[in-house]
């Protein structure tokens, strides 16, 4: 099943006054990375929601985002710093002391001074939320798999059918492979013509040219491998495993032999046909960037 690297999903559940909600983006990208986006609380989660992502993509960047709201997961407290308070205090007795102030420390006046209170928050981080935060993650990486597998059909339709004209194209090259040798065999026996007429001694160079030329007259073992690296792409494209890195592999070899006939042939015809080949693959490569 061709799988794409896109998708997306997002679920939320409420449970004693807190809510949870938990999106997941995926995009494209040459390993399987993560991004966790959540309160800090949840941090000793993270190792767990790594092999729960991994049991359903290999490759793609996974963006996982998790709000609280509600109650959340802390408990605060609050303490009075009984240590600055009572400096505070002593401080005031020696001011009135000193100074022939007079006046008592209102409650209001209380409040307002800095660092009497004292706030500590307590995670309240066990067994079961961690259950109910995997069970949250599981549904949405679901639905991300859902679309990636839905993208993953059409990309599968758009990749065959530019692999099918792709076939088409190579057995229209095929048919030029005559014309092609003739338009050499005509070079050589011209070559070979004017080294007779103006006896040129270097007859090594000659023979050279000649091999060249008689090189760049076969173009038939480029095809034969295109037809291959076509078939390769039909039956990779309906492996049950992630085939992108392998798609992507064929599609560079289908573009290494299309610019070798390109090099060899002047033929007008056999250009066209190569840039048609070159348009077609580019095609099947931006796609298969995208496929799992």
């Amino acid at each position: 099943m061709v799988n794409s690297m896109t998708g997306f999903g997002q679920a939320q559940e409420k449970f004693d006054h807190t809510t949870i909600s938990i999106e997941v983006k995926t995009v494209n990208h040459r390993f399987l990375d993560f991004s966790f986006k959540m309160p800090r609380e949840f941090s000793v989660f993270e190792d767990a929601m790594k092999q729960k992502v991994r049991q359903y993509f290999n490759r793609g960047r996974v963006e996982v985002f998790i709000h609280v709201s509600g109650e959340g997961v802390k408990t605060k407290t609050v303490q009075v710093n009984w240590n600055v308070l009572d400096q505070y205090l002593n401080a005031l007795d020696e001011i009135k002391s000193k100074r022939s102030i007079s006046g008592d420390l209102e409650f209001e006046d209380i409040l307002q001074l800095e660092g009497i209170f004292l706030e500590d928050e307590e995670a309240n981080v066990d067994e079961f939320l961690q259950e109910k935060v995997l069970s949250i993650l599981e549904e949405v990486l679901q639905k991300a798999q859902m679309m990636r597998q839905e993208e993953g059909k059409v990309l599968k339709k758009d990749v065959l059918n530019h692999i099918q004209e792709i076939k088409r194209l190579t057995y229209e090259l095929k048919e030029h492979i005559d014309s092609i040798q003739e338009e050499y065999r005509i070079k050589i026996k011209e070559r070979i013509e004017e080294h007779l007429t103006t006896g040129t001694h270097d007859e090594s160079r000659v023979v050279q040219e000649v091999a060249l030329l008689a090189d760049k007259a076969d173009i038939s073992e480029e095809i034969i491998r295109l037809l291959s690296h076509v078939d390769q792409v039909e039956e990779t494209i309906e492996l049950q495993q992630p085939i992108g890195r392998k798609l992507d592999f064929i599609t560079q070899e289908l573009l290494r032999e299309t610019n070798t006939i390109g090099s060899k042939s002047n033929n007008v015809h056999v250009s066209k046909i190569v840039v048609a080949l070159k348009s077609e693959i580019e095609k099947i490569k931006e796609q298969v960037q995208n496929i799992e």
